[in-house]
């Protein structure tokens, strides 16, 4: 299988997420970064079953959506970098690093 890489990016996103959420919330708080984290793992059996994501026209980035959130990851050769943890009402800058 291949390798599963988050960015920094990636894993602040997940953080920011859970603080918010943990305002109202600790238990949902760990419910939802549990559910994220296990989506993400099962990426790399199937990396092209998520969609496309329109707004950067690439095969290789791609999107999961999981609750009320985005996880965009990049497909390499050699791995699977997470990009991005993103609520959907945020709209895409077109540089993901961003």
């Amino acid at each position: 299988m291949v390798e599963l890489r988050w960015s920094l990016l990636a894993a602040e996103d997940l953080e920011n997420i859970c603080l918010y959420i943990e305002k109202d919330s600790g238990r949902y708080a760990r419910i939802i970064a549990q559910e994220i984290v296990g989506m993400v793992d099962s990426i790399p059996a199937f990396p092209y079953s998520g969609r496309m994501v329109p707004k950067y026209n690439s095969e290789f980035i791609r999107e999961k959506i999981i609750k009320s959130y985005r996880v965009i990851y990049r497909i390499h050769e050699e791995y699977i970098e997470v990009v991005r943890i993103l609520h959907q009402s945020k709209q895409l800058k077109d540089n993901l690093e961003e």
